[in-house]
């Protein structure tokens, strides 16, 4: 609902010429292990490993690398375990944890199911919720269109605690170290104590932050519509660096930040409306590359093994070198994309919207993140693409949740 509808305007803004892309090659890069999943190494008849490692937030980390590459008992080919009933738009994945998958939608709903089943396990009615669920100490955090940030009982869905904010919300929150991180779309980033939901801190952006900040070492990471990229101390507030991303005296078209970012590497890697992938270095802010796609790139990149994989809004995929911006491969998907991309265990994983970009399915797409081949499809899919949970594939097509095991 709300990427349909912003797409047009966006589009209109967008200056199409294209513009050089920045390289600098001194600039600090660690290339450190990836934080994954940590897959259960129990037996298979133990209950931790048949209930597998917890996706308790959008892009699985604090960092929102969505780099679940260690769970490679989860591969193609796939077969359906169940289907949902129609649920409306689904934007987002679920979250999961413990056996449950928590999920809220564009029609306002919240519910969680089980993840084996499929069964309804409870559910609840608010304003619009655009955003996947944060996990958190047996609570389930999300905001609302009502101006809201709640707080929910994991087991049957009662609020403990809401919090007025004063602006429509449609970012999925980050939550670490008993805070809850969350963006609106009248430019603030706020911290809230998870527990009370008290707001701890409030930050005024120069436009629009509309997807969810990343935390990592200490600070919090977004892009506003602005076209500013920031990086705040996560313990008060305070800003450490605003980086300026118009002006085509500096290699720049002018643009908006969406996606949420990813943070590897000592590099802050995000997508922009002006068809950009931007690496920012972690500390200071600096540009350290960009590199050009044939259109604006609105998803959320996916960071492992050194690299950086983006989707375009013409369906192109593209793998970079987290280093340098290098392209290492590109294909364009069957339609176009507002995609995120996610790895799970050897494969990448994105999706396209289908010729109708109303409520038509689109596609799924697995594919070798070193080749850039597809080796399987499925035919549904949207806009967020998958997650991992309990050994299977959980796909939020265009109105129906599926589970799908490895056959």
């Amino acid at each position: 609902m709300c990427l349909l509808a912003g797409g047009a305007g966006i589009a209109y803004w967008i200056v199409h010429e294209p513009v050089a892309d920045v390289h600098n090659d001194s600039a600090p890069f660690t290339l450190t292990s990836d934080p994954t999943t940590t897959e259960p190494t129990t037996s298979t008849g133990d209950p931790a490993a048949r209930l597998g490692p917890a996706w308790p937030m959008y892009g699985l980390t604090p960092a929102r690398t969505r780099n679940a590459s260690d769970l490679t008992n989860i591969a193609p080919p796939f077969k359906v375990v169940w289907k949902s009933t129609p649920l409306g738009v689904l934007e987002y994945p679920p979250s999961y944890e413990r056996g449950v998958l928590y999920l809220t939608t564009d029609a306002g709903w919240a519910s969680a199911r089980d993840v084996f089943t499929g069964k309804l396990l409870w559910s609840r009615h608010f304003k619009p919720l655009v955003g996947e669920p944060a996990l958190y100490r047996h609570r389930v955090y999300f905001g609302a269109y009502d101006q809201r940030v709640y707080a929910l009982d994991e087991k049957n869905g009662h609020t403990v605690w809401s919090t007025p904010v004063g602006a429509k919300i449609e970012s999925p929150p980050v939550v670490a170290d008993g805070r809850v991180y969350m963006s609106d779309l009248s430019g603030a980033v706020r911290a809230l104590d998870a527990d009370s939901g008290k707001v701890l801190w409030t930050f005024h952006a120069s436009g629009a932050v509309k997807h969810g900040p990343a935390l990592a070492d200490g600070h919090v990471f977004f892009g506003d519509y602005a076209g500013v990229m920031y990086s705040l101390r996560a313990s008060d507030g305070q800003l450490d660096w605003r980086t300026q991303t118009n002006g085509l005296s500096g290699g720049y078209r002018h643009g908006n930040f969406y996606a949420t970012p990813a943070v590897a590497y000592g590099r802050v890697y995000i997508g922009n409306t002006d068809g950009k992938v931007y690496s920012f270095v972690e500390g200071t802010g600096q540009v350290a590359w960009t590199s050009t796609f044939s259109d604006w790139v609105y998803g959320s990149p996916a960071v492992s093994n050194g690299l950086v994989f983006a989707v375009a809004y013409d369906g192109t995929v593209a793998a970079l070198n987290a280093k340098n911006g290098t392209r290492l491969w590109s294909r364009r998907l069957q339609d176009r994309s507002l995609s995120s991309a996610t790895i799970i265990g050897r494969f990448l994983y994105v999706a396209d919207l289908g010729n109708d970009r109303g409520a038509a399915p689109g596609h799924v797409y697995a594919i070798n993140p070193g080749t850039g081949k597809v080796v399987w499809t499925f035919n549904d899919g949207k806009y967020h693409s998958v997650i991992a949970a309990a050994g299977r594939l959980i796909v939020a097509g265009a109105i129906h949740l599926y589970a799908l095991k490895p056959s």
